[in-house]
């Protein structure tokens, strides 16, 4: 995509990509590199059994029962933290405003880091638990409000990717993790504090990029009244004089939105007009976390070892996982823009269905037939890759563009809150279901799947390259169309 030139004046609503939107886009984004790499640190079981007891193998820890039950409830923690956190966004974000809300967790997840790093020396329960638990809420609120701040000060034909990026920046975080976990360099007990702490580098570098951005231009001028700010951030984001056609967009939603000042959480809720624009976001993020994405995480590494290519090789053969992924976000961020929204989210539950499917009969079939192990190495790079193309990165798209923008942050809110809770539902229960059902646990997310494919055919329509008053006056025709109610014959 070509980049505007300083001072180049377009003169349409579109715009181009700039520097300052770049460097806007990474500096927030840095803390989704943060969300990533603890969220690696804190499932991986290796690092959690050596922060805990200095034990490496998980043969010892199912000799003590009490210390299975504690490693269990310190994993539950942190999704418990990331739905406390995410309750805090709305507060945030209209309070502090867009950047002040991200300043405030920059700051929150520093010493996030400094606890995570003290944690890895003081090998005590209680004190890791509440570390988990507090690095649970700074990343529920990293979950929400940076796709939310990138999705205000993007242009509307770069939206959609704008922000699927927070969603690369964390699967690098991850790799990051995974690399920096090899025993070759932090993955051992001397290393064990620094792998822990080193996250924090990220809050400070994003901190320091931070300052220099502006406000959401959005914010500004409908939910504070200051037009003059707002043009002087769009100028800056634009880097163009003339900002007039997107002024003027925003005071045409400051009017369409009178009467939604004073949207709380509750009462977005029991709002009938938007009741159409929640349940669809209730169930886009019920089919990305009930989709399978838990149970396929869970049998890669079982499935990796399966293929007797060594414990010591498995760990690169993730790391070379991983980064196919970031390389399959990546074109989740080409194409949100080009293909559209609706089109990422039917072909990736469409790949997941199916692979649900395969990958229970080849997983079934493993012990009979040992190539089989191969097949399901490929199904369960696909199911992931179908993941990361669609249900992963395309509902805080569409959670932004539902929703004007003073029931926006109460729309994050009860995404978050969703996301986090069935992240914490389907963590704990999925290791019980497993070990009843086997393989056959896969069977149990592809009438998900399926029925989210389904809704997301009738209910949900494209939203790219359009304006949140166009979304809002698509999504009101488009609902009104699927639910009408047909008269009976006759009559």
């Amino acid at each position: 995509m070509k980049k505007v030139e300083k001072g180049e004046d377009t003169g349409s609503g579109k715009g181009n990509l700039t520097n300052t939107l770049i460097r806007v886009s990474v500096a927030s984004s840095l803390l989704s590199m943060q969300h990533g790499y603890n969220l690696w640190v804190v499932y991986s079981p290796s690092v959690l059994m050596q922060d805990f007891y200095n034990v490496s193998q998980l043969e010892e820890m199912k000799q003590n029962e009490n210390h299975m039950l504690l490693m269990g409830i310190t994993f539950a923690l942190f999704p418990l933290g990331g739905i406390c956190g995410t309750l805090t966004v709305g507060y945030l974000v209209d309070t502090f405003g867009r950047k002040g809300a991200l300043i405030v967790t920059g700051f929150l997840s520093l010493i996030s880091s400094v606890l995570m790093g003290i944690s890895g020396v003081i090998h005590a329960y209680e004190y890791t638990m509440f570390a988990r638990f507090y690095t649970g809420i700074c990343t529920g609120i990293i979950s929400s409000v940076v796709p939310l701040y990138i999705g205000e000060i993007a242009p509307r034909n770069l939206r959609g990717g704008g922000v699927t990026i927070p969603l690369l920046f964390l699967n690098i975080g991850v790799l990051l993790a995974q690399i920096a976990a090899l025993r070759e360099i932090l993955g051992n007990s001397k290393g064990l504090p620094f792998l822990l702490g080193l996250s924090g580098l990220l809050p400070l570098t994003e901190l320091a990029l931070l300052f220099s951005c502006p406000e959401s231009p959005r914010y500004l001028l409908i939910q504070k009244r200051d037009e003059k700010g707002a043009r002087e951030a769009l100028k800056n984001l634009r880097e163009k004089r003339n900002v007039e056609d997107e002024i003027e967009e925003l005071r045409q939603e400051d009017l369409a939105e009178r009467t939604e000042k004073a949207m709380t959480t509750f009462r977005l809720l029991s709002n009938q007009n938007m009741r159409w624009h929640v349940i669809t976001i209730v169930a886009l993020m019920a089919g990305q976390q009930l989709s399978g994405i838990n149970a396929a995480y869970y049998y890669t590494e079982r499935i990796y070892m399966s293929t007797k290519v060594g414990a010591d090789n498995v760990r690169y053969i993730a790391i070379a996982s991983t980064a196919v992924l970031c390389i399959s976000i990546s074109l989740a961020v080409t194409l949100a823009d080009s293909m559209g929204r609706r089109f990422l989210l039917l072909i990736g539950f469409g790949i997941c269905s199916i692979i649900c499917i395969l990958i229970t009969m080849t997983l079934e079939m493993q012990d009979t037939i040992p190539e089989m192990t191969y097949v399901s190495t490929i199904l369960v790079d696909t199911f992931l890759f179908g993941h990361t193309l669609g249900p992963g990165p395309v509902p805080p798209v569409l959670t932004v563009e539902l929703f004007l923008q003073s029931a926006r942050s109460s729309a994050f809110v009860i995404a978050g809150f969703l996301q986090w809770l069935l992240n914490f539902f389907t963590g704990v229960s999925f290791y019980y279901i497993e070990t009843r059902i086997g393989p056959y646990s896969f069977l149990i997310f592809w009438p998900i799947c399926v029925a989210t494919f389904s809704y997301v055919f009738k209910m949900v329509p494209e939203t790219k390259d359009r304006t949140f008053l166009d979304v809002r006056r698509i999504m009101a025709i488009h609902t009104a169309r699927k639910i009408q109610v047909q008269a009976p014959a006759g009559k």
